[in-house]
């Protein structure tokens, strides 16, 4: 089985009307359409280019203010998946909850529909400043062995092994970082995902800026990552997008390809992965 699948490095653009914001979103999605991707992820929050709406608004109320594009957001991936075919891991937007607002990643899918995951691990910023309510859940595609883990999530060795043991084979990050040290907090892991769980990840960032809080800087490059086994490249990198720019980063994933180097690498961490509780003394 194969999946031509892009990651999607999303600069954020100054716009006057949120029509423009859709319309980025469109033209992204179709250049990779274009160029037969079937899978496209975009980055967490790029939601965040909305705030060209309101400048003057407050930091703390930032979730609050985006909260409104959630429905069109949603019902405009559902769309776009629908008409094209396509699995649209849509970044991340701010959705409404009988809990609080939550950091939401939806999944576009031609026959489910819109698979809506949450981010579980909050940043500090996210808890203390936009007081975001953590979730409680994981988004997986079955048919094309998706999996998605929002940015900080990703850090997390649990979530991506939950996702592995439930047949995910490749893990999509959207992400948003905005210094180097952020950047390569989420990258490392990414590349950690893909070794010891031996699946492929497709890492999506967010770049650009705002000029101001919550959008100040950003540092990021989007790309597809793989076990750094002698069937793929000993970077570990298939496909990488230039740093801090706009661009899509595309290749082709081969499943099958991939449950032979499990099978018969020198080393075989999924094969050799151990569940039982260590004794310590």
């Amino acid at each position: 089985m194969k999946v031509r699948i892009a990651a999607v490095n999303w600069k954020i653009r100054p716009i006057r009307r949120d029509s423009e914001f859709f319309a980025h979103f469109y033209d992204l999605v179709e250049k990779a359409h274009s160029e037969g991707a079937n899978v496209i992820v975009v980055p967490e929050m790029m939601v965040l280019e909305l705030l060209h709406l309101e400048p003057k608004l407050k930091e703390s109320a930032v979730p609050k203010y985006l909260v409104q594009f959630s429905e069109a957001i949603e019902d405009w991936i559902h769309r776009i998946s629908n008409s094209s075919g396509l699995v649209l891991v849509g970044g991340s937007h701010f959705k409404e909850t009988s809990e609080g607002i939550v950091n939401a990643c939806a999944v576009g899918h031609p026959s489910l529909g819109v698979v809506i995951g949450t981010k579980n691990n909050l940043t500090q910023y996210e808890k203390e400043m936009w007081d975001l309510t953590a979730g409680t859940s994981l988004v997986k595609i079955p048919d094309r062995r998706l999996g998605v883990t929002i940015c900080y999530d990703s850090e997390f060795p649990e979530s991506g092994r939950a996702l592995a043991e439930h047949g995910v084979t490749i893990q999509c990050v959207p992400a948003y970082t905005e210094t180097k040290h952020g950047f390569n907090r989420v990258r490392w892991s990414c590349h950690a995902r893909t070794i010891e769980n031996q699946i492929f990840v497709a890492h999506s960032s967010l770049v650009g800026d705002l000029g101001q809080e919550p959008v100040p800087s950003t540092f990021g490059s989007s790309a597809v990552l793989c076990p750094p086994l002698r069937q793929f490249p000993d970077s570990g990198v298939l496909a990488e997008t230039e740093m801090n720019e706009e661009g899509i980063a595309i290749t082709d994933l081969d499943l099958d390809l991939l449950e032979e180097a499990r099978a018969t690498g020198d080393v075989r961490n999924w094969y050799d992965r151990d569940s039982s509780d260590w004794t310590m003394e």
